[in-house]
């Protein structure tokens, strides 16, 4: 079976009872990295609406009618949808269509210009091919012909926003040839905003003037098969094999703009309403797409991620001053260029947006960590990320309180008070929340704040003046706070106030992704984990499956509810396009199954490599590639219940430790020397050098 491929045979429904359904499209979905195409259909026909990462409109303040916006549509006419059947290529980036009377190929290159071909019988009723532009939000909307090239252009300017944005799509009929009494057409439709060249239109003319439409096409299945070379992961269920070769291209699909990374729902934007104006949402939302790309060695897909973060720089540090702290803190969102979406005036912390909670930069700081501990990279570390990390730490140095020789978290929601602002807001019905101590998440997240910061300055040779103090606040910050809830000790959300809510996963990512507990963390604690992992079933959370499955592989439950998990998720909010149709957000959800299973075939995050820790042994598997922490990249093989296999590569000349009772020896595969190593338990320990490969079993 291969599984990087998808067949859709059926026109898409995004509507129910004549009501559009939660925003996220069922269509054919084609990315590139910034720019995307969705199919869809209406009553005039066949329609494909056309997205771009870092087309937005900058009205600042939020619920305002600002936010990502859909560029337009390219309208294909005289097509019969009676007969339908799309076939996705993930590995070539291609789509192949066969309708009742039209056969497409469609594919997106890397510079951003979409390809169209169309075959049908040569009559009057050959189809066509238009662009519309919508004509919502108040945009500028224009269209004119230069050298044959139909350029449409919709921009937002004026006093009501803080910058302009304008994206064009130039349109041109690059081929045409007749045979058999079919005629084939070739199309190409290029994408250029302002961002991309303050001369846009020009830009896009000359880019669909001289493309190349077999060239092109070559060039992008390259890229799509270099992607899925790095790494690969085999197993005996290739339903779930499948969703995660997907979901690892719808992902890729969407995080190509090194400046406009995406926001909740990526570039499938199908016209200008999306919810929360697609912005980014600190709390989780933004960083969960990325828990993944490390482990499945993409870091790659990170390289955009800290543009919208560090852009906020200046904004975080007057935050933190609001709370009478040095550093950065962030609103629960913003948009890109720090683009407010967070200021309402009725807000009671100060009319900004952080619905009771001071942990959202923290939270921003768990991907550049995840990047860290998996890359080691100095160099880029410090241009990207330290400088955020070290600010994010001087603010919990001073928001914390040190009473009886233990660190305190105050006045932090462990979840967001949504209702934090305006007349009716009673501040008696939240107390609990308002003056929290100790919210779990929080204490999670500062843990590994600090642990990072304290390991990024040491390998960095910085700001050794505070070592003492990270020392300190590492050994002495409070512990995870329990309750008894049915009977069993659990963890439970705060210290002080709310104790426990039946909804999302809050209760549970000081595990994943804050990585505080796993399978080294003793049983007593592992215990209270699994107790209070499974108080209720959140499989099927829209908001925390995607870090309740992961979590539930870091404590080692039972492989096969994780399994279960996943396919309950494919079966309910899985759409003919591979993407999640959950409610609580929208891109966030594909890291769920390549994030679950990476982690149930390795571990690394405790300094050990761990293989098919959380897997069921009469299952067969294999992975290729896999990145653990300390920057190695595994590759192992489990068949017959055992381990066949292993491979490791050195990328930093870092110790490696793995568990593993099978190893015998270590043999540096360039020279085939054994390695000297040490052996304590199961766990083997050797010294590594950089870009060395070394064959265990």
């Amino acid at each position: 079976m291969n599984t990087y491929f998808n067949e859709i045979t059926s026109t898409p429904v995004n509507t129910d009872g004549g009501k559009t359904v939660y925003k996220i499209p069922a269509g054919a979905f084609c990315s590139n990295g910034d720019l995307g195409v969705v199919f869809d259909n209406d009553e005039k026909g066949l329609l494909l609406h056309l997205s771009k990462c870092d087309f937005w409109k900058f009205t600042p303040g939020a619920h305002k009618d600002g936010g990502i916006k859909t560029a337009g549509s390219l309208r294909i006419g005289n097509v019969d949808l009676s007969e339908y059947n799309i076939k996705q290529y993930f590995d070539k980036g291609l789509l192949e269509c066969r309708f009742a009377n039209t056969e497409t190929e469609l594919f997106i290159a890397p510079e951003n210009i979409v390809y169209i071909q169309i075959k049908a019988p040569d009559t009057e009723a050959f189809p066509t091919v238009d662009i519309e532009l919508p004509d919502t939000c108040g945009s500028d909307n224009s269209e004119f012909e230069k050298n044959g090239v139909k350029c449409f252009v919709r921009k937002f300017d004026g006093d009501e926003v803080e910058r302009e944005t304008a994206v064009v799509l130039c349109c041109r009929k690059i081929d045409e040839s007749t045979s058999d009494s079919f005629n084939s057409v070739r199309y190409c439709i290029s994408a250029v905003t302002n961002f991309d060249d303050a001369d846009y239109t020009d830009k896009g003319i000359s880019m669909a003037m001289n493309c190349d439409y077999e060239a092109d096409k070559a060039r992008t299945e390259e890229k799509w098969k270099k992607f899925f070379s790095a790494s690969k992961v085999t197993i005996e269920d290739k339903e779930i094999e499948s969703f995660y070769n997907s979901s690892l291209y719808h992902l890729a699909g969407c995080m190509g703009n090194k400046e406009f990374p995406p926001g909740l729902f990526g570039n499938f934007i199908t016209d200008d309403f999306f919810p929360w104006a697609g912005d980014y949402h600190m709390n989780y939302n933004y960083e969960a797409p990325y828990y993944c790309v490390f482990s499945s060695n993409h870091p790659e897909l990170f390289d955009g991620y800290m543009a919208p973060v560090n852009d906020m720089a200046e904004n975080a540090k007057e935050f933190a001053k609001l709370f009478g702290c040095r550093g950065y803190a962030f609103p629960v969102s913003f948009g890109p260029k720090a683009l407010d979406v967070y200021t309402q005036k009725d807000c009671k912390e100060h009319g900004i947006l952080f619905l009771g909670q001071k942990s959202h930069a923290a939270y921003a700081c768990v991907i550049p960590i995840m990047h860290w501990f998996s890359t080691y990279d100095k160099e880029y570390a410090l241009e990207n990320y330290y400088d955020f990390v070290l600010n994010t730490a001087a603010f919990w140095e001073d928001y914390l309180v040190k009473e009886k020789g233990r660190y305190v978290i105050k006045n932090d929601a462990a979840h967001e008070i949504p209702y934090y602002r305006g007349e009716k807001f009673r501040y008696i019905t939240h107390k609990g929340q308002i003056e929290a101590v100790n919210a779990i998440n929080s204490l999670g997240l500062v843990k590994l704040l600090f642990k990072a910061v304290y390991d990024m300055a040491k390998e960095l040779g910085l700001n050794s003046e505070k070592y003492p103090v990270w020392q300190d606040i590492n050994e002495n910050l409070s512990d995870f706070p329990t309750f008894i809830k049915h009977g069993k000790k659990c963890f439970r959300y705060s210290k002080r106030g709310i104790r426990w809510r039946d909804d999302n996963t809050v209760g549970l990512q000081h595990i994943y992704p804050a990585s505080q507990i796993g399978l080294s963390s003793g049983e007593k604690l592992l215990k209270i984990a699994k107790n209070t992992y499974f108080i209720n079933d959140r499989r099927l959370d829209d908001n925390g499956s995607n870090s309740y499955l992961p979590a539930g592989a870091r404590i080692g439950v039972d492989p096969g509810f994780l399994i279960e998990g996943i396919k309950q998720n494919i079966r309910e909010f899985g759409l003919p396009n591979r993407l999640f149709r959950h409610h609580g957000g929208g891109i966030e959800h594909l890291t769920m199954v390549p994030a679950t299973v990476n982690e149930m075939l390795m571990q690394s995050h405790e300094g050990v490599i761990r293989l098919f820790p959380c897997w069921n042994k009469n299952s067969s598997a294999s992975f290729e590639n896999l990145r653990a922490d300390g920057a190695f990249l595994v590759s192992s093989e489990l068949k017959n219940k055992q381990i066949t296999s292993l491979k490791i590569k050195s990328l930093k000349g870092r110790i490696c430790n793995v568990e593993c009772s099978d190893i015998k020896s270590v043999v540096r595969e360039s020279d085939k020397k054994e390695v000297p190593f040490k052996k304590d338990g199961y766990t083997v320990s050797f010294e590594t050098k950089a870009g060395e490969k070394y064959i265990l079993i």
